[in-house]
């Protein structure tokens, strides 16, 4: 057994066994609960809110659209179990804090605050939990390893 295997999580210490997409899809934690589809939900209506501001303050449908895009590609993605989604959720975290930190002293700031806290949770729930972890990542936490031998 390889160094990699044998070491666990870095915080927790408990390793991750990964499997394949398929025996992934095929568990029964490998369906999105309803925690995931209503981060889906918030994704989409963040698209359509933004679409729909943009174009209510008269930034023109193409700004809108690319205002809206990504938000929508995060939700979808989510949806379709996509692995890249992740990626681009922690993107969109990134982003929040950018506009948040770029913003401060706007009349805005109350609004990207709400967006860039729930972004950052959304992140850590999917980089960290073990349903979005067997989903996404296709790995899932040996917890048998805890209670058992040192040596193994």
């Amino acid at each position: 057994m390889t160094d990699r295997k044998k070491r666990g999580d870095f915080y927790s210490g408990i390793p991750w066994v990964p499997v394949s997409p398929e025996q992934a899809r095929a568990h029964s934690k490998g369906a999105l609960g309803p925690l995931l589809w209503a981060i889906v939900v918030y994704f989409i209506a963040i698209a359509v809110l933004r679409l729909y501001l943009s174009l209510t303050y008269g930034l023109g449908p193409t700004t809108a659209i690319l205002n809206s895009i990504w938000p929508l590609l995060v939700g979808l993605g989510l949806a379709i179990r996509a692995p890249w989604a992740v990626i681009m959720a922690a993107i969109s975290a990134a982003l929040t804090i950018f506009a948040l930190a770029r913003g401060l002293g706007n009349d805005g700031n109350l609004i990207t605050l709400f967006e860039t806290l729930a972004n950052v949770g959304i992140l850590f729930y999917l980089v960290d939990a073990d349903r979005p972890n067997l989903i996404y990542r296709h790995r899932y936490r040996k917890y048998s390893v805890v209670d058992a031998d040192p040596d193994t």
